[in-house]
């Protein structure tokens, strides 16, 4: 990149230690490693039904309200991926297909964890891992606590989503399968580049990548301006040359071409096998890997609009048609180790890619270019890497001579990074005819005509953490009391470098034609054109931060003679943040007054007791009634004063850095009952009460749109949740049809309210809403068959969520509200012997298009089509 930070990693992390010894402590606390003892889980398998009783045991036995979705059920549902799967759990929405909202709550109120373990986000946006990088095929199950218990993070809002892996099987076993992809929107045109998406592996090989010459150029000249260079050079023609010669060096290989779409492609391998180290000894050796690779083309049509008034006349307007061509791999290696009953050793290590190269075309209108008769083509080219990383060992023992003492630990070492070489935009000035046709189109004659920009983010979290736990028999009564410490720690760098082409003096005889041939080396080098390079990074681009927390827990759990169990304890974490903007130099900035480290840093320290209750009504019935107190932390985006582009909303936002944590009281109550035919029902309760949430509100500008974050003064929700199995073969024993056949589905209906104070140049039309996020209601519908024999399995998914707040309105305008998506999905699977099968998802049957609205106006709309995909496997 342009520049190298005078801190590194090292320095940085010691740098909070330093700053937070003369911070204060306020309230707040941060996620650090989780442990992978069984908590409450729900699942609903389809074909092998018996499953279903096994894992509804265990949900039974679980001391938290908590819902679970194995590998059989996300195979039964024919999802692809962690987020997708997710959607189907009680209670649970998706976001953009990358994100959780939990209970209604936005992606900030859930917290992500790898096999128990706290992992970075390649996301800079987020604080939250998105969820659409792990493949199901490398998926054990993926369980959702929405109860608090001391053992797991203090940051706890709607829920902590734990994703665990393939373990070791009994079993020698092998599976392979292939598939193609289509989707609706394939007969429209591609849109790619020269260089761009034919790269089936995924990887950039250089050509996107910021030029060497530019790098040298920032540590010569101290940038890439004619003025930069002229400061050393003292020649002004000089200057003007290398200035050129520099932007010569840069990829202009970018004009955007139509070609036909192409299926996707998809393929998995899992193997593993477990035996034993000595003939007749207690030592078991397993293993496990897997690999998964998928490409495919995903064309879409989307509008924007951002209005003036309640009326509907327009500000602003986009219409674009786009292309994201998406290549994933993933790969896991387990490993584990019995030495007898009483000890075992894991090892994870999981590594994740997501590429995405995202090619968009757009006609913008403004209100200047409308009074003009005039609009602006905008092209958009966005490639992206993510890549995640995570090796993880743990251990578990028991100990009988030791009164029965059990001890757990674990170790864990993760990397995340996000790695934009390339992201370009440029425009051009065009006058369209009545059908939409182009009577005139030329470059835009702009000192930002087209703006490059390189950036990257790395992420690395260590954490470690062991339990202790001791069984006491108290009489009729069995006392169980744990204990354990937690430690978590984060480094982040993240660099920018924007430069732009200048093409506000080019003759216009010379601004016609494709990109390619508008800033090709004849017109770079023309003196009549005028060109520059500029480099328009911002001041708020860079940062790096460092995070620190150490945690400490005491547990219990008291069972009455199996017919009341108490659980509780209290957690306590001792968190410590350091955020600190750079300049183009490196040097740390003096954003908002701040002049030392110490005023970037914060530290908080307290305690968060919880308490959980089952009452065993009779052998198929029990109530549950969990109480906890809770908080959630800005993310590190949302304190830094840095401004970033919301890829959901496509909005600026930047950060503040007077964000304050908000504390939470958990309220949950749910009854269930459990039939012997198989079939359950669980109708629940649960409220929440926030002091100080912080939600995304609109800046008060003349410019674009630009939103940031503030603490409202309180807010609540409260809500109820119903969920339920049902075998239809038990109303007509002996049918084979019935007996094949099962529903299941969920219910959330709740209610939220926030009171957010006007601040400043933020002034929100509504002081008083529903949170951001949140909806309503949130329904699943499921219905499955096998036939007899167990060769053919069909189901029929439906999920909607009620309308929610997408950001709050401002200047006298109402709310934006995302619009009810009806997501209705089909899988069928046939079966012609045990170890073949082949499988046919069909993805939004009823080709939904996802829409916001404001004043019952459409400011968003975008049709991303009904997808398609056919897998076979061969399995022993």
């Amino acid at each position: 990149m342009k520049t190298q930070s005078t801190f590194n990693i090292s320095q940085a992390s010691l740098a909070v230690l330093a700053a937070l010894a003369a911070a204060p402590a306020w309230a707040e606390q941060e996620a650090s490693g989780a442990d992978d003892f069984p908590i409450e889980r729900i699942v609903i398998t389809g074909r092998l039904q018996r499953t279903a009783s096994e894992v509804t045991e265990e949900r039974r036995e679980s001391p938290q309200v908590a819902d679970l979705m194995g590998a059989d059920q996300i195979a039964r549902t024919g999802d692809s991926d962690a987020a997708a799967a997710l959607r189907r759990v009680t209670g649970l929405t998706l976001k953009d297909g990358k994100f959780i909202y939990v209970r209604g709550l936005g992606e900030r109120y859930s917290s992500t964890s790898l096999n128990g373990a706290q992992v970075p986000s390649p996301d800079p946006t987020r604080s939250v891992i998105p969820l659409d990088m792990f493949p199901a095929a490398i998926i054990q199950s993926l369980s959702v606590q929405k109860s608090a218990s001391p053992d797991t993070p203090a940051t706890f809002g709607g829920g902590h989503v734990d994703i665990r892996t393939k373990s070791i099987p009994a079993d020698t076993f092998f599976k392979v399968s292939v598939g193609g992809q289509y989707n609706s929107l394939h007969s429209n045109d591609r849109l790619t580049y020269s260089g761009g998406s034919d790269d089936w592996q995924g990887k950039d090989d250089g050509t996107r990548a910021m030029p060497q010459s530019i790098s040298d150029a920032f540590n010569t000249y101290g940038g890439v301006s004619v003025t930069d260079i002229f400061r050393v050079t003292g020649d002004a023609d000089q200057s003007i040359a290398i200035n050129r010669q520099l932007a010569q060096d840069m990829n202009r290989d970018m004009t955007v071409q139509a070609k036909d779409s192409s299926p996707g492609f998809r393929g998995s391998l899992a193997f593993g096998d477990s035996f034993d180290l000595d003939a007749g000894s207690d030592y078991i050796l397993g293993f496990v890997g897997a690999g998964y690779y998928k490409q495919q083309t995903e064309n879409y049509e989307q509008e924007e609009y951002e209005l003036v008034n309640k009326e509907g006349e327009l500000n602003a307007s986009s219409i674009a048609k786009g292309t994201d061509d998406i290549v994933q791999w993933s790969a896991m290696w387990n490993m584990g180790l019995e030495l007898t009953e009483d000890h075992k050793l894991e090892t994870f290590s999981t590594y994740l890619r997501d590429t995405s190269d995202d090619v968009r075309v757009s006609i913008d209108e403004t209100l200047d270019t409308i009074s003009e008769d005039q609009a602006l083509q905008r092209y958009a080219i966005d490639y992206e890497e993510r890549t995640l990383i995570s090796n993880q060992i743990r251990g578990q023992h028991y100990f009988p001579a030791l009164w029965d003492l059990e001890a757990s630990w674990q170790y864990t070492d993760a990397r995340a990074e996000r790695d934009a070489p390339n992201e370009l935009n440029y425009k051009y000035s065009v006058v369209q005819n009545d059908d939409g046709s182009f009577a005139s189109r030329s470059m835009a004659r702009r000192s930002d005509a087209a703006v490059y920009r390189y950036s990257r983010l790395d992420d690395d979290t260590e954490n470690y953490g062991f339990e202790l736990a001791l069984p006491i028999e108290l009489g009729e009564s069995v006392l169980r009391l744990s204990g354990g410490y937690e430690y978590f720690e984060r480094a982040r760098t993240s660099y920018s470098t924007r430069l732009s082409f200048d093409a506000s003096r080019y003759q216009s005889e010379n601004l016609t034609g494709e990109f390619g041939q508008v800033f090709g080396d004849d017109n770079l080098f023309n003196p009549d054109n005028g060109f520059a390079l500029l480099d328009t990074t911002s001041e708020t681009d860079d940062y790096i931060a460092a995070q620190m927390n150490d945690a400490a827990f005491f547990g219990f759990d008291w069972n009455f003679d199996e017919v009341f169990r108490i659980t509780g304890g209290v957690r306590y974490e001792d968190f410590r943040q350091l955020v600190l903007p750079l300049t183009q130099e490196g040097q740390v900035s003096d954003e908002g007054g701040r002049n030392a480290i110490t005023d970037y840093a914060t530290s908080e320290d307290d305690w968060f007791p919880s308490l959980a209750a089952t009452w065993t009504l009779n052998d198929e019935m029990q109530l549950r009634l969990a109480y906890s107190m809770t908080l959630v932390r800005p993310d590190l985006r949302e304190v830094a004063p840095v401004r970033f582009q919301d890829p959901v909303t496509g909005f600026d936002m930047i950060g503040n850095a007077d964000l304050q944590s908000s504390d939470i009281q958990n309220l949950d109550l749910r009854w269930e009952w459990y039939l012997e035919s198989g079939s359950n029902l669980s109708v629940g309760g649960f409220y929440k009460r926030f002091d100080a949430p912080i939600e995304s509100v609109q800046v008060v500008t003349e410019q674009d749109t630009l939103l940031t974050f503030q603490n409202a003064e309180d807010g609540w929700i409260y809500g109820i949740e119903t969920e339920f199995f049902q075998r239809l073969g038990v109303f007509n024993e002996g049918s084979e049809i019935l007996d094949g056949l099962f529903v299941a589905g969920n219910l959330t209906l709740s209610d939220s309210e926030i009171k957010i104070t006007p601040s400043g140049n933020i002034d929100p039309t509504n002081t008083a809403r529903r949170m951001t996020g949140h909806s309503e209601y949130v329904a699943n519908l499921q219905l499955s068959f096998d036939s007899p024999g167990s060769m053919h399995s069909a189901t029929l998914v439906y999920n909607v969520f009620g309308e929610r707040i997408a950001y709050a309105g401002t200047g006298g305008l109402d709310d934006v509200y995302e619009q009810p998506f009806h997501s209705l999905d089909f899988t069928y699977s046939f079966y012609p012997t045990d170890s073949l099968s082949a499988k046919l998802k069909v993805k939004n049957l009823l080709g939904e298009e996802s829409e916001y609205e404001q004043e019952n106006h459409r400011v968003f709309w975008k049709n991303a089509g009904s997808e398609y995909t056919l897998t076979f496997a061969y399995q022993y």
